[in-house]
């Protein structure tokens, strides 16, 4: 004999049946077949995820976007050339966004004390509440010029962002959570978090997809617990390479995903900057090679040429520009790399450089990189006796000595 149908009954099967409806999330692609330009990523399978990730659309005619890092010392002159640099091409280059790279402020100086940036002493007149105010300094005089020039700014965080006590992790947060807020980094995480794709909470690490291209940042400013020195030297945890792993897996499954971009402030291990990277440390080796290896796994040569991803990497901390810089240190798997950290940091060279690195992704997922010097006559050019005198001072003597490699025994 069949039971009434009560009121609660009725609303558990509906809640049941809403459920089995939800909205889709992403999932395995369907089998590889040929795709029109522009291609949009397919429809996922329907599962009780509540938030879909967005589709892809990548474009049928190349785009751009620019990228440096290490802007301590004179970023407050070099970075507002960048922005005049970057807003000059719009007319036939666009560029929709700049990716800084972290060390913002320089905040300490080799013995551990305070060091003001020489822009902040010199256009400020002094060195007065330095890390009350020297963030504020980095949006007022660096961001708010690209910002200006309709240019959106993604920050990514370094090792001079962790200054004991004034900075770290949680103050950065507060500071610049504004930025890592923003679209399309805030729906990609509320994405990745309905598929319980969840990021280690103690570090900055995120990624957003745009025109067919999937940006990674992972934090390695410090190494979180695994050794005293964590603010020199930098690593990643177990719970980061998780999260890069399920991000991966995702791009995989995507194919309107043709490239990935990974960016950090130390370059990986193996590197030809490796005397100023995650080589310092034995962890810093160890789980450095283990995301160069994911990396480099998830190219995906061993399937079908329409499944394969274009895999690039980036960094700064190193004060310099280098190209191909995986070509020695990782024979037989070489990945595309640079180190781009020239927008305004003292110089590990002998000659003095500024600069950023302006991409043009192609629809197929193939980045060219050029590099984009910026001299003392770039505009704006100085009009104050304190800008002249900061002119002088970072394109004659902001430099510092080249670092030197460790000797790290890693049995």
């Amino acid at each position: 004999m069949i039971s009434r149908l009560t009121p609660s009954l009725f609303f558990a099967m509906a809640a049941v049946f809403v459920l089995a409806q939800a909205a889709p999330s992403r999932s395995p692609a369907p089998p590889p077949r040929a795709s029109p330009t522009p291609a949009v990523s397919p429809e996922p399978a329907r599962s009780p995820s509540p938030i879909p990730t967005p589709p892809v659309v990548v474009p049928a005619t190349s785009w751009y976007f620019a990228v440096s890092g290490d802007s301590r010392d004179c970023g407050d002159l070099i970075m507002p050339k960048i922005a005049r640099s970057i807003e000059s091409l719009g007319p036939t280059t666009p560029v929709p966004f700049y990716w800084h790279l972290g060390d913002f402020r320089k905040g300490l100086d080799q013995h551990g004390g305070q060091n003001a940036d020489r822009d902040f002493v010199l256009l400020r007149g002094s060195s007065d509440d330095y890390h009350r105010h020297a963030w504020d300094d980095f949006v007022l005089n660096q961001v708010t010029p690209l910002e200006k020039a309709g240019i959106t700014v993604f920050l990514g965080i370094g090792n001079h962002e962790l200054v004991s006590p004034w900075w770290g992790h949680e103050e950065f947060v507060a500071k610049f959570g504004k930025w890592l807020d923003q679209e399309p980094i805030r729906t990609q995480r509320i994405s990745d978090r309905s598929r319980n794709l969840l990021r280690d909470e103690h570090h900055i690490d995120y990624h957003f997809v745009m025109n067919g291209v999937d940006f990674i940042y992972l934090d390695n400013s410090d190494t979180y617990a695994f050794t005293p020195e964590s603010l020199r030297h930098p690593a990643f945890t177990p719970d980061q390479i998780g999260w890069l792993a399920g991000v991966l897996e995702g791009d995989a499954g995507d194919p309107a995903i043709r490239a990935i971009v990974v960016a950090m402030h130390a370059a990986l291990p193996g590197s030809s900057g490796s005397a100023h990277a995650m080589d310092d440390t034995c962890h810093g080796r160890r789980s450095g090679r283990t995301v160069y290896d994911m990396l480099q796994k998830a190219q995906g040569l061993g399937g079908p040429p329409e499944r394969r991803k274009r895999v690039y990497v980036l960094a700064s901390h190193s004060h310099t520009y280098l190209e191909n810089i995986f070509e020695k240190g990782h024979p037989g798997k070489v990945l595309p790399g640079w180190i781009i950290g020239t927008a305004g940091a003292a110089q590990h060279t002998d000659a003095i450089r500024y600069g950023y690195l302006l991409f043009e992704a192609h629809p197929d997922g193939t980045l060219k990189g050029t590099f984009q010097e910026i001299t003392r006559d770039s505009p704006p050019v100085a009009a104050t006796d304190a800008q002249r005198q900061l002119t002088d001072f970072c394109y004659t003597q902001n430099l510092e000595p080249s670092p030197h490699m460790r000797v790290v025994n890693c049995r």
